[in-house]
């Protein structure tokens, strides 16, 4: 007499024991491929929790189908912002950052420029008072 052996459906992950050989079809979904066999004895199969089970079918359903994932995920990641926040939330960051920079520059500058202003008002008014000194004696004499 042959051992059970677990079979599963790739679509819609409905597993059975059976003792055949040929692949049977899932009784569960409309498709008409036929069940894959689960790489794993049935004693161990059984010995496992369902939780455990439906974590090594899953893995078994994904490692068959890489491309289920992607579309699994498509619409989660389509609709998630988190990754779009923290990008945003860096961006803002290093342009705040920049924008302070700036800042500092131009508040310099402007410092720069108002005391260059006075320097040349100063020279320019030393300069005048030197103009309006008197370069001699003027009494007439």
């Amino acid at each position: 007499m042959r051992e059970l052996d677990v079979f599963y459906c790739p679509r819609c992950g409905y597993y059975a024991y059976y003792q055949t050989s040929r692949h049977p079809q899932c009784p569960k979904c409309p498709s008409q491929d036929a069940m894959s066999m689960a790489r794993i004895h049935y004693a161990e199969f059984m010995h496992m929790s369902c939780k455990e089970r439906d974590e090594y079918l899953s893995q078994a359903i994904l490692s068959s189908n890489p491309s289920l994932i992607k579309r699994l995920t498509a619409p989660s990641q389509k609709y998630d912002s988190h990754n779009l926040i923290a990008e945003m939330n860096t961006v803002i960051m290093n342009l705040d950052t920049e924008n302070k920079i700036l800042s500092d520059t131009v508040k310099w500058m402007h410092d720069t420029i108002w005391e260059l202003l006075r320097e040349k008002r100063q020279t320019a008014d030393s300069q005048a008072a030197a103009s309006l000194e008197p370069c001699g004696d003027t009494d007439g004499k």
